[in-house]
């Protein structure tokens, strides 16, 4: 079965239908506005409840405000008197609008500024130790030494620790050299072994990437015809509205070709999940596993972000999408509670938040609350989409480098991330006065420059927080102040 034409049967599987995207889209393709349900009043305990079904107005009016300067409107107009569905609304842009709010920090269409590289390259070093700058570049120079020579180990040679089995690799090994940032070169192979994806025994390489690679392309063919069938319809409907609006920005991402890669991984992946199914934001999770893998087979002078997919041979082109499905899915199989009915994982981890920010900075935490800002209006999105929309793309694919070689990075390390981030803002955060300021900010943070550094500052200080709360208990209930 060529891989470009779908059978018109099914073959029996083990997938089972899913009925319908999570989050139906707010139009339909055509345009025309799908209605909402009534609003039932929430219980006053059940915060998640409430930010689904009832938010503040003073949320809505912020965004109000702003709604009349954005060309790429994901939610529907608020307007100037918000109902109960407009508030609802409201909150569900704070959620997963792309871009952050305009402002005087942001520029405009009338303005743009040249964009910078979406992917990150750490040639020399990947910390800036400014007490002993030739220590840093000695010990990093190192790590990448090591790195070289086990990723690029032959397949009889020997790439772990002396002892290892010839052609083994040391995986805790590779974990804490990877942690602080890989170099560019090595990045694909290292994201395959961190993931799972790739086995750490040498000889077993080939035949693994083979077998996996085929395995995906044949639940295209069994399966991706079916996108047009009643039941599955819906799903595919809203993948096919939510990847044009995925880094409206970067030229590569708007390109029909990938698209249409992105909408196969996504389905594919939808249907073989359907205690979860497709739910807006994992579009987003694909993007790194994509660059990274085409990445490889880019020239070095060449933009990532603006390379045309299609000069591409086709056999590389499958194999970069069958590449970022398996890992992706690797992903999304640590943190599939996020996207289960009620988003049960996201909301522990939003209340798990909550309370470390509680401790680690209480002045904060006591000035958002004064303000009637809560965590889960903006720190929903920090869960749902891993950060992705807070920071550049170059700065989440260098992000991921140690959360693929942190052991439970997604699903644990993430939250500590967070707060760490968080943090990075209490001072900005605290100047703001009102629930409009705080808001405002924390849609506009000031990332766009971010690099490695930031990156290295953040995870450190992340590192830091769950080497002193992790496992602590008392943490998660505890009111006293940060030791």
């Amino acid at each position: 079965m060529s891989r470009n034409g779908w059978s018109t049967t099914s073959t029996p599987g083990s997938a089972r239908p899913v009925y319908g995207a999570q989050y139906p889209p707010l139009q339909s393709i055509s345009g025309s506005p799908v209605k909402s349900s009534p609003i039932t009043k929430p219980s006053p305990h059940n915060k998640f409840a409430d930010y689904e079904n009832s938010v503040s107005d003073a949320a809505a009016a912020v965004l109000a405000a702003h709604a009349a300067s954005r060309d790429d409107t994901i939610m529907p107009p608020v307007s100037a008197a918000p109902t109960k569905n407009s508030k609802t609304q409201a909150m569900q842009r704070l959620a997963i609008q792309k871009e952050p709010l305009p402002s005087a920090s942001t520029p405009t269409q009338h303005n743009q500024v040249t964009p910078s590289p979406i992917y990150p390259r750490l040639p020399e070093i990947s910390t800036d130790d400014k007490l002993h700058p030739d220590k840093g570049k000695d010990r990093d120079a190192a790590r990448f030494e090591r790195l070289r020579k086990v990723l690029a180990a032959r397949k009889n040679s020997n790439g772990g620790r002396a002892g290892s089995p010839p052609g083994e690799i040391d995986m805790e090994r590779l974990r804490d050299d990877c942690w602080m940032g890989i170099p560019h070169k090595l990045r694909p192979t290292a994201w395959r072994l961190l993931s799972g994806y790739l086995p750490p025994n040498q000889a077993r390489r080939e035949i693994t990437l083979q077998r996996k690679r085929e395995e995906y392309w044949h639940y295209v063919e069994q399966y991706f015809h079916t996108r047009f069938d009643d039941h599955h319809n819906d799903t595919f409907r809203q993948i096919h509205i939510d990847i044009p609006r995925m880094c409206p920005l970067i030229p590569l991402f708007q390109q029909k070709l990938v698209q249409e890669m992105f909408e196969r991984i996504l389905y594919i992946w939808a249907i073989r999940h359907p205690a979860s199914g497709y739910v807006q934001g994992i579009n987003d999770l694909v993007t790194p596993f994509f660059v990274v893998f085409l990445s490889e087979f880019i020239p070095q002078h060449v933009e990532v972000g603006t390379f045309d997919v299609s000069q591409l041979p086709r056999e590389q082109i499958e194999l970069v999408e069958a590449d970022s499905f398996w890992c992706v899915s690797s992903l999304l199989d640590s943190i599939q509670d996020n996207y289960t009915f009620s988003q049960p994982g996201i909301q522990r981890k939003v209340l798990q938040l909550k309370h470390l920010m509680s401790r680690v900075d209480r002045p904060l935490h006591v000035h958002l609350e004064s303000n009637q800002v809560e965590y889960l209006q903006f720190s929903f999105r920090w869960m749902n989409n891993l950060l992705m929309r807070e920071i550049p793309l170059r700065a989440t694919i260098r992000l991921w480098d140690t959360y693929l070689a942190e052991r439970n990075g997604f699903s644990q390390f993430h939250n500590y991330v967070c707060a760490a981030f968080l943090r990075t803002w209490s001072k900005q955060l605290q100047s703001e006065k009102d629930f409009q300021g705080v808001m405002i900010l924390l849609q506009n943070l000031p990332t766009q420059s971010w690099s490695d550094r930031e990156i290295c500052e953040l995870t450190a200080d992340a590192f830091s927080l769950q080497s002193v709360f992790d496992g602590a208990s008392r943490h998660l209930t505890s009111g006293q102040s940060s030791p």
